[in-house]
């Protein structure tokens, strides 16, 4: 019995390990990816979660000519008088340029949504506008449900969070945590899917 204890401890301590450093490569990551420069996209993505990714995304779509505007996961409640008020943004702007989904409930349903609207509206090229710590994630699942549109990313920083010092915040821990947990779900998940469909086409 104190064997098989002993090597339980080993395994636990040895993945805590692996978890650890997996994370920190993750974290470095994200406090180190910087945002892309405006391109001449025509398709420019919010994944809903803070106001911070809202200004971003809008101050984005007035500096790209042509391009429009998915907020993906609009609450039902939130209304686009709502939403342009909030945001401070013109009729003519949200009129011609802006469409908000109300589809999605997490960022598998953002991916979905997204998909759609890019085969509705015939766009190639996507801006992602989404916090930094939610960008790899988010773009794992991007690439799942249209792998041949180009994707760009336009990490916002936190207002809540202090990635950069996240070891002394005990909720920023959790959070980047999780989420680096979730993203490993997705690369798995991902990875998997590519080695069936290999497997189907031969």
């Amino acid at each position: 019995m104190g064997s098989i204890f002993k090597s339980m401890i080993k395994v636990i301590f040895f993945c805590g390990c692996f978890w650890m450093g997996g994370f920190l490569t993750f974290v470095q990551d994200i406090q180190h990816t910087a945002p892309a420069s405006p391109q001449e996209t025509n398709g420019i993505v919010i994944l809903t979660g803070t106001p911070a990714r809202l200004k971003t995304g809008f101050d984005l779509l007035k500096k790209t000519p042509g391009a429009r505007l998915l907020v993906s996961g609009v609450n039902a409640k939130v209304t686009r008088e709502t939403l342009r008020q909030a945001t401070g943004q013109s009729n003519s702007l949200m009129d011609c340029c802006v469409d908000l989904g109300r589809i999605a409930r997490n960022t598998e349903g953002n991916a979905e949504e997204t998909a759609l609207w890019v085969k509705n509206h015939n766009i190639n090229e996507v801006l992602v506008v989404t916090s930094a710590y939610h960008m790899p994630r988010s773009l794992v699942e991007l690439r799942r449900k249209m792998p041949e549109t180009t994707l760009i990313a336009y990490p916002v920083e936190s207002a809540t969070l202090n990635i950069e010092a996240w070891w002394t915040n005990l909720h920023t821990f959790v959070v980047v945590g999780g989420e680096f947990n979730k993203y490993i779900f997705s690369l798995m998940r991902s990875r998997l899917e590519m080695v069936n469909n290999e497997e189907v086409r031969s």
